[in-house]
């Protein structure tokens, strides 16, 4: 007797009504199999999109130097030495002489408090050169940034963060007022594009800009700067980049082969390659927990089939009498493991889903949907067969008349 794959599908799903709690947890374990392998893939890639688009946003080809070395304090601490030893002149040397730089942008930076009238506010401002704007890609809300002009003349010009912003003015025009920085009187040029968080956790939006040569004179009396901003050419390559970097500022700052370094030098994907291996950590353990899901989901299949099939004797035997074949009775138990282990899949599909949104909401990622969605199927498809076969080879071995009698 020939019988049609509607036929089996359905036998199958009036198995899983007739016995849905029994077949709930056998399919359990693949459900959170496939939830986490789906809602973590989906959560990755939306966290390593929001990474390259930080990246992107920092500036494209940079290599940063920062005067003083960071060393490990512990296990899981790292410390930064602070160094004076890294100059304007160091940062011209660098542009001049290193081929592959299209610009240099020294800096130094702080933490100041800063006041308009009442308000008062802890600010990070960095002296800088105007060039930062183009190279940090920088976007003006209102008013302009501050010139090279203003910049050689050092006046006390400044372009300040989102935060700053809102803080300070929010129902009147900032440009051409004057906030006190560490008490010096500093007139707003510009109000940047609202940026958020960088990676080192520090907040974007309550950065002021400052011309160098004024900050370096006015505000810190420094002849030191605190790093620079090295913008690469197109095809070169940044780990080169930063090789060489390291071998100039040794040579012009003259140190013997014995010395430590008294710089440090990284780019955005030295960062990146940090963050990278956090989620590549998680990955791995989602994967084994994963697999051990898969594992105890096909044992849960296996068990409720087995059951199933010594409760379903008297079925089996009358299927036979009526002619159906031993290959008919496999396809039967076959199909019922495979639609559990799918409706499994199916059922973590959507779970992973609305984790993925729910996650990505909450942490600001990007909602990105991964291609492991076939894979997870056909992974329950294969362990749905898998943990089928067995059992559906013991059905076969019952004879129609013990089945019937039995």
């Amino acid at each position: 007797m020939r019988y049609t794959i509607s036929f089996y599908l359905r036998i199958a799903f009036q198995n899983l009504v007739v016995h849905k709690a029994r077949m709930t947890l056998a399919l359990l374990g693949i459900l959170f199999a496939v939830m986490s392998l789906v809602a973590f893939g989906n959560i990755s890639n939306g966290m390593k999109q929001k990474i390259e688009a930080e990246i992107g946003k920092f500036g494209k080809n940079l290599v940063i130097v920062r005067a003083g070395l960071v060393f490990a304090a512990g296990r899981s601490t790292r410390q930064f030495s602070e160094s004076k030893t890294l100059k304007l002149k160091d940062a011209q040397l660098i542009k001049e002489s290193l081929p592959g730089v299209v610009e240099v942008v020294p800096y130094f930076d702080m933490s100041y408090p800063a006041r308009y009238r009442d308000s008062s506010l802890t600010v990070s401002i960095s002296g800088i050169t105007n060039k930062v704007f183009d190279i940090r890609n920088i976007d003006l809300v209102t008013g302009r940034y501050f010139t090279e002009e203003e910049d050689a003349k050092a006046e006390k010009k400044a372009v300040i963060g989102y935060k700053v912003f809102e803080n300070f003015f929010p129902n009147e025009d900032p440009i051409g007022k004057n906030i006190l920085v560490f008490r010096v009187p500093t007139e707003i040029v510009g109000v940047m594009q609202e940026k958020g968080t960088d990676f080192a956790g520090q907040d974007q939006d309550l950065q002021v800009y400052v011309p160098l040569n004024a900050f370096m004179r006015r505000y810190s009396n420094v002849d030191y700067i605190k790093g620079m901003y090295v913008q690469v050419e197109d095809g070169y390559s940044l780990t080169g980049m930063k090789t060489t970097l390291r071998g100039f500022i040794r040579k012009i700052h003259n140190a013997k082969p014995e010395q430590k370094d008294d710089f440090s030098i990284f780019t955005m994907e030295d960062i990146l390659r940090t963050q990278e291996e956090g989620i590549r950590l998680v990955s791995v353990l989602t994967v084994i927990a994963s697999t051990v899901s898969f594992l105890i989901g096909g044992l849960g299949i296996f068990a409720i089939m087995l059951l199933s099939i010594s409760e379903r004797k008297m079925e089996i035997g009358i299927r036979r009498v009526v002619g159906s074949k031993k290959r008919d009775i496999i396809i039967q138990f076959l199909s019922e493991s495979v639609i559990v282990a799918l409706v499994g899949g199916i059922g973590g599909i959507v779970t992973g889903f609305l984790i993925t949104i729910i996650v990505d909401i909450i942490g600001g990622f990007p909602i990105v949907f991964s291609m492991n969605i076939p894979l997870a199927l056909i992974i329950s498809m294969v362990i749905g067969v898998l943990a089928g076969i067995y059992p559906a080879m013991e059905g076969t071995k019952y004879e129609p008349v013990k089945a019937l009698y039995s």
